[in-house]
Order: C-alpha cells, then sequence, then structure tokens
C-alpha cells in the first residue's frame, strides 16, 4: 500500500487559516459585552437616579421652550418694526361732478364734468405745479430770445408719447394752436394766437413771435394740445364732431377707457372709466384706475356721496353735513372770482354806464354776500396778493336813495317800484350757469335790483331743458352774449393779467370779453402793463386800468371763488397746503392719489 506522506507547512498553513476567524468572532462577542456592560452601567444602573434630577431636567426643559419662543416673537416684533402701513399703488378713485360730458376734446370743455374730464386726459404746455408757481409740463422749457419778450422759444420734454404710443411733437403744438385760432372751430380756451406768427424749429422746438412783447407769456400756455395724426385731416368746424369727441388719445395721467350711459342702481347720467395711462412722460402714478361720475344736479351729487357711490366730489358747499361717517372736507382759497358782467352794448338799460353805476350804488353788497361769502368779498378784477402794493380806487358805497336820484338823471321814472323810461317798464335778464352759491347769489341780486324798479328775468341754465339740435352755455349765452347780467366764475390766473376780460380785442364772439367792454385808454394800460419788465411802471399801468374800470363798470365783483373738497376719510388726496388759481389744480398732484393701503418695508 503506498503512503501518502505530508508536504512540509501544510499543517501550520491550515492552522493559521482558522485562527484568525476564531479571533474575529471572539473580538466582536466581547465587544459587544463590553457594550452590554457599559449601557447597564451607565444607563440602566443611572435611570434610577432620574427622581432625584427630575425637578432639573424639567427646569432645563422649560427654559428651552421660553428661549425657543423668545426666538420666534423676535423675529415677529424685529419683522414687524421694519414694516408700515401705508398707501400702495393701486385702487380706484372716483368723483362726482356736475353736467354732462358732451364733448372728450379737451378744447370744447365747458361743463365741470368735461374740464375735469380734460384735466385727468390731457396735459397742458405750461401748468401752476403746487406751489402756485407756473411750470412746464408738456413743455421742457420756455424762454425768451430778444429782450424785450416778443420772441419765445418752447422746447418740449424727451420722450413724450400720447396714450396710442405715437410721439408728442411740434406738430402737434402748431395744429393745436392753429384750431384755437380758427374761428370755425368754436372751441372754448380763453387764449388767442390768432396774431402770433409760430415757426417750427425741429420735430420738438417751436418759436413764438408775438405782435408785441408779453411778459408772462408762459401764463398763455396753460392749455392741452390734441394730436395732429388723428385730427388733422378734419376740416376745423367738424372737429367737435368727430369721433376724437368720444373716443380721445390723450397726454394725460390717465386714459379713456370706456363709458356707460345708463345704470338703474345710480342716478349718474355718464360713468366714465378711466385707466393709468403708462405712456404718461411722468411714472409712479399710485391709482390704476379713476372713475368719473356725472350728473345732472348738486342735489343728486349730494346723495351719490350720502351713499358712497364715489370716492369724492368738488361741486358742494362749505360745511355739508352728512350722515354717514368717515366723511373728510377740505377747504382752499382760488384765484378765481364771481362777477357780474353787464353787457355793455345791450340795448336795453345796462347798456347805458350811468345806469351801470346807479346799479353799483344801489346793490346792498353786504347783502348778496351774507354770512357766507362775507369774508370772501372780491371788489376787483386783480387780486391784492397778484401786485405787491398795487393802490386800487375807491369804489362809491351802497346808497339807495342816491341811486334812484342817478336813474333819474339818467332819463328813467321810478314810480309805484317800477322803473321806466318813456313809458317803458325796464327789464333786466340775468343769466347764471347755476351752483348752489350762485343761485342763493343770484336771489339775492334779483331782489336788490327789484328795489331799484328792475323787472328781473333769471335764467339759470342747469333747470333748462336741452334746446332741439343741441347746444349749450357757452354757445347759447356767452358767445353772443344772449345777457345784460351775467353771473359767471372767471379764473384771475397766477399773474396780474386781466387783458383777456377787458381788452377790446377781446369783445368777440369767440373772445372773453364777457362784457363787450371797449375803452382805447384801458386797452392801452393793459397792453402796456403786459409787455413791460419794469415792475413801478407795471404797478402804474394796473392802477391807471382800474381806474377806467371803475369808472366804466364792465363788472362788479362779487366774491372770490373757493374749493370745498369732499371725500371719504382715508383717501389720499391733494395737499393742505397746495396753492390753487382754480379747482382744476386740485389734480396737479394726482399721480400721488391714493385709496388703498398694505404693509411696506422701511428703507434705511
Amino acid at each position: 500500500m503506498k503512503k501518502f506522506n505530508k508536504k512540509s507547512g501544510q499543517t501550520k498553513k491550515a492552522e493559521s487559516e482558522e485562527k484568525p476567524k476564531k479571533s474575529v468572532l471572539l473580538s466582536v462577542r466581547e465587544a459587544n459585552e463590553r457594550a452590554n456592560q457599559h449601557f447597564e452601567r451607565l444607563f440602566v444602573k443611572r435611570w434610577k437616579n432620574l427622581r432625584s434630577v427630575r425637578l432639573w431636567i424639567l427646569e432645563w426643559g422649560l427654559l428651552s421652550l421660553v428661549v425657543f419662543l423668545l426666538a420666534i416673537v423676535q423675529l415677529y416684533w424685529y419683522d414687524d418694526a421694519y414694516k408700515s402701513t401705508t398707501y400702495v399703488n393701486g385702487g380706484d378713485y372716483s368723483e362726482a361732478t356736475l353736467g354732462e360730458v358732451k364733448s372728450m376734446n379737451p378744447l370744447y370743455a365747458a361743463s365741470s364734468s368735461e374740464k375735469t374730464l380734460a384735466k385727468l386726459l390731457f396735459a397742458n404746455l405750461m401748468s401752476p405745479d403746487t406751489t402756485g408757481h407756473m411750470k412746464g409740463e408738456l413743455a421742457e422749457s420756455v424762454k425768451r430770445v430778444d429782450g424785450d419778450a416778443a420772441k419765445w422759444v418752447l422746447k418740449l420734454r424727451e420722450n413724450l408719447r400720447w396714450s396710442d404710443g405715437e410721439p408728442i411733437t411740434a406738430d402737434d403744438v402748431i395744429y393745436t394752436i392753429g384750431l384755437l385760432s380758427d374761428k370755425s372751430a368754436k372751441t372754448t380756451i380763453a387764449t388767442d394766437f390768432s396774431s402770433v406768427d409760430l415757426v417750427k424749429i425741429d420735430d420738438k422746438t417751436v418759436e413764438f413771435d408775438l405782435p408785441s412783447p408779453y411778459i408772462d407769456f408762459t401764463d398763455s400756455l396753460e392749455f392741452p394740445i390734441v394730436p395732429k395724426h388723428i385730427l388733422g385731416d378734419i376740416e376745423p368746424a367738424l372737429v367737435y364732431e368727430s369721433n376724437f369727441s368720444k373716443n380721445p388719445v390723450g397726454s394725460g395721467v390717465f386714459k379713456f377707457n370706456a363709458v356707460q350711459t345708463e345704470n338703474a342702481k345710480s342716478k349718474a347720467i355718464q360713468t366714465i372709466y378711466l385707466n393709468k395711462n403708462e405712456q404718461y412722460y411722468l411714472s409712479g402714478t399710485r391709482l390704476s384706475s379713476f372713475t368719473l361720475k356725472t350728473y345732472d344736479s348738486v342735489a343728486d351729487i349730494r346723495e351719490a356721496f350720502e351713499m358712497s357711490e364715489v370716492t369724492a366730489t368738488a361741486e358742494l358747499d362749505q360745511n355739508e353735513h352728512f350722515s354717514r361717517e368717515q366723511v373728510a372736507e377740505r377747504d382752499s382759497s382760488l384765484n378765481a372770482g364771481v362777477f357780474m358782467f353787464f353787457n355793455t352794448t345791450s340795448r336795453n338799460a345796462v347798456g347805458d354806464v350811468k345806469v351801470r353805476k346807479a346799479i353799483r350804488k344801489g346793490i346792498d353788497m353786504a347783502t348778496v354776500r351774507g354770512d357766507e361769502f362775507a369774508k370772501r368779498g372780491l371788489d376787483y378784477p386783480i387780486l391784492q396778493a397778484q401786485i405787491e402794493d398795487l393802490a386800487f380806487p375807491e369804489i362809491e358805497g351802497y346808497n339807495l336813495s342816491d341811486a334812484r336820484k342817478a336813474l333819474a338823471d339818467a332819463g328813467y321814472e321810478f314810480k309805484d317800484g317800477i322803473l321806466s323810461k318813456d313809458g317803458q317798464p325796464q327789464t333786466i335778464r340775468l343769466v347764471l350757469r347755476g351752483g348752489s352759491e350762485q343761485k342763493l347769489v343770484a336771489e339775492r341780486i334779483e331782489q336788490q335790483l327789484i328795489q331799484l324798479g328792475f323787472e328781473v328775468n333769471v335764467t339759470i341754465y342747469e333747470d333748462m331743458p336741452m334746446a332741439p339740435g343741441g347746444g349749450d352755455f357757452y354757445s347759447n349765452y356767452i358767445q353772443p352774449r344772449n345777457f345784460d347780467i351775467l353771473l359767471y366764475e372767471v379764473n384771475l390766473g397766477v399773474s396780474a393779467d386781466p387783458f383777456v376780460y377787458y381788452s377790446s380785442k377781446q369783445a368777440t364772439e369767440h373772445g372773453w370779453n364777457l362784457s363787450n367792454y371797449n375803452n382805447k385808454l384801458a386797452d392801452d394800460a393793459l397792453l402796456s402793463a403786459r409787455t413791460t419788465n419794469d415792475f413801478d411802471l407795471r404797478k402804474m399801468k394796473y392802477e391807471s386800468f382800474l381806474g377806467y374800470w371803475v369808472e366804466d363798470v364792465p363788472s362788479i365783483g362779487v366774491y372770490r371763488s373757493s374749493l370745498s373738497y369732499y371725500y371719504m376719510d382715508g383717501a389720499q388726496i391733494y395737499s393742505e397746503d397746495v396753492t390753487m388759481t382754480d379747482a382744476l389744480d386740485r389734480f396737479a398732484d394726482v399721480r400721488n392719489f391714493a385709496t388703498q393701503k398694505g404693509r411696506v418695508n422701511l428703507t434705511p
């Protein structure tokens, strides 16, 4: 039998392979045992000590919870400390105005509603700022280029655009002024450029060559312009009737959106919706939209405001009282006033200067003004604040017996309370636009005229039904001077310049010399005052004009206008320290009007 011998080293190798396996298992086992021993010794055997330290554990747990809660509160508090509730972008603002909007073309604005809409939809070349000083709006600059102020250069701002995206250029300026000067267009803007030569320098620049120097020429540029690319091919006489009057393209803070003419839930005759104009040259307008609601009467406006249909209105008198809460009022004095304008060319008695003087002496103005207007009395067509140290001529005070004597000296007979001449009773047609303030004053003027013996026919336009074929207050009464006495509010302007209301050059159908006043000496004084750089000479010329004005009595001052603006408390409107020339200047800072509030981060 064959024997097999083991090779050297085989047994030792096998043994050496088994030893490591046993060593690893043993090490794992020993490690587990040591871990169990540590767990038992350090945790299990100490668990019984928990009861003795449970109070400390509870205290530390509560302390940790308090620290955690304080951290949350601190985070919230610091976040709130760096935020504030304030007005934010967005929201709608609505206003109630008097009178129907028949045209949205700003060159034909006549009613309060039309003027308000024009201010919102169209920017002027120049406008008074919040301090009452004239500044450029569409115009970047207006500079005179000669020593006597007879030549001026207007430069438009860069990147001006109409609400349809088309650029606003010098062509639009020249076209608009052409319309204002064209009698067939029959615009209502009280600015006369008929004798001014215009030269286009470039797309942004226009030169004005005036027939004579005019120191306050910039004041005459307070009017809007209209787009030539839309209206340029239309005959001037047909512009009023064009589609532009119903669907305008503007340059103002807002743009036209839509109009609603029927609303069963409101007495508003129109609701006109405007959106923010993204093309307006100044960005940052807070309101997203503006809604204009027009009404037939002040009573309807009061009811609408009482029922919270609108945010605000400028059509109510001072010190109105409302049953609902959260109503605020802001009163502002205006550089405007209500006058009795005599038609000096009337065939009736007021065409005689002796009668006009007698009427001025025979009207107790203290009674006419009453308590409502006693502090707002206005005697002259220039405000004291407009010309420093201006000397005003004396106006004779009220004296009824002297007034009747003056009428008798002029050939009139007063018998049984009736004033007559050549056996004919004397009648006066007193016309006014309307409004509760003017109605009250008109009633008192009527009684004063009756005391003098006149028969008085009072016409209040807002109470009249619309005449067949259309027509309005401007075309029915102002243009044809269809009155003996017109009770009317006029803007006295930023600077003293009564030229437009009393120069014989404005005594035309399309001019604003409402009295048809014609005095060559007064003309010379007005023209000299507006053309001189010499302040003392200017003051002297205005004093001369006032002397002629008192002597000829083309008008009688009644009261200075003021704005009573009612709004929902919580809305942001114009600042209390805004200086206004007329009521429309409440929109001088309309970009900052707001109705919506939110939480915003404070900036360092």
